[in-house]
Formats: C-alpha cells, sequence, structure tokens
C-alpha cells in the first residue's frame, strides 16, 4: 500500500496567503480496494489512473474526490483522448456526489510534449464534469512547499481548461 502524505507549511501559508491541509490519497491493488475504503476515515482522496479504479472509485459513495483519472498511459486516438472518464463514469459520480480532482502538480512536474497530452485530457475530463454536472475540485496537490500556488492561480487553472 502506498500513501502519499502532504505536510503543513505555516510559513509558506502566510506567504502565499492560502491555507493547507493534511490529506492522504490512497493507491492500492483494487482487489484491496473497497476494504480500504471501508477503513478510511475523514477526506477520501483516491488517485486515478486505471478505468476499472476510476469506475470502482466513483462507484462508492465513501469516496470523496477521485484525483487525476487522466492518469494512464493509453494512447490516445485521433478525435478522442483517453482521459480516464467518459459519461458512464461522470454520471455514476455525479448519483454519488464523488468530485472529481485536477491536479496541478501533475502538470508543472511534466515535460513539453507530455505536458500537452495531460492538459488536453483534463480539458476533456473538464467537459465531461461539465456536460453532467459533476463537482471539480482544482488544487496543486504539492508535495513540497515550492509546488504552492495561490487560490486565484487554481481559479485561473480551472478557466482555462473550460475555455481552451
Amino acid at each position: 500500500m502506498k500513501q502519499l502524505t502532504f505536510v503543513q507549511d505555516k510559513e509558506i501559508e502566510k506567504k502565499l496567503e492560502i491555507e493547507t491541509e493534511l490529506v492522504s490519497v490512497i493507491d492500492v491493488p483494487l482487489n484491496k480496494f473497497r476494504n480500504e475504503i471501508q477503513k478510511s476515515k475523514g477526506l477520501i482522496i483516491v488517485q486515478g489512473g486505471d478505468l476499472k479504479l476510476n469506475r470502482l472509485a466513483v462507484e462508492t459513495k465513501k469516496v470523496d474526490i477521485l484525483l487525476s483519472p487522466e492518469k494512464n498511459d493509453k494512447k490516445d486516438f485521433m478525435f478522442f483522448r483517453n482521459s480516464g472518464l467518459n459519461q458512464v463514469l461522470c454520471k455514476l459520480a455525479a448519483k454519488n456526489n464523488v468530485a472529481i480532482g485536477f491536479n496541478f502538480s501533475s502538470l508543472l512536474n511534466s515535460v513539453c510534449k507530455e505536458r500537452s497530452k495531460i492538459l488536453g485530457r483534463m480539458r476533456q475530463n473538464y467537459r465531461f464534469c461539465k456536460k453532467f454536472k459533476v463537482r471539480m475540485v482544482f488544487s496543486t496537490f504539492a508535495k513540497d512547499k515550492y509546488e504552492l500556488r495561490s487560490e486565484d492561480l487554481m481559479k485561473v487553472f480551472g478557466r482555462v481548461l473550460g475555455k481552451l
């Protein structure tokens, strides 16, 4: 079981005028997923990627956020991207009140060609979420204090995904 834990830094919070929150991201094999969700308390964020994992996450009512469903290694088609979401998953997410998380840190740490692919997949996921009225979360999910960004930048990031 692999968990990412984020650390708060009060000095950076004061300088950037933001609030950070300690969260743990659940990243477990599929056969242990449901058991891990049942044991977890508080805010539950599932690191997406695989289509089966994304489906399990949006089917479970205890999950609060499905983070980065676009993280997969599958090749995109000419007129459609393998973004990890589709209309069925979006309807399930809206029904079970699961938000889709857009991770700015994944964009920040990627290189040219990879960045454009991630941004295109995020854009497609944004359109799906908007169409099916799924809640969305825009955050940095920073791994260190240098990846933190202000709340205004996250609002701009959301607008950029919608207007590209």
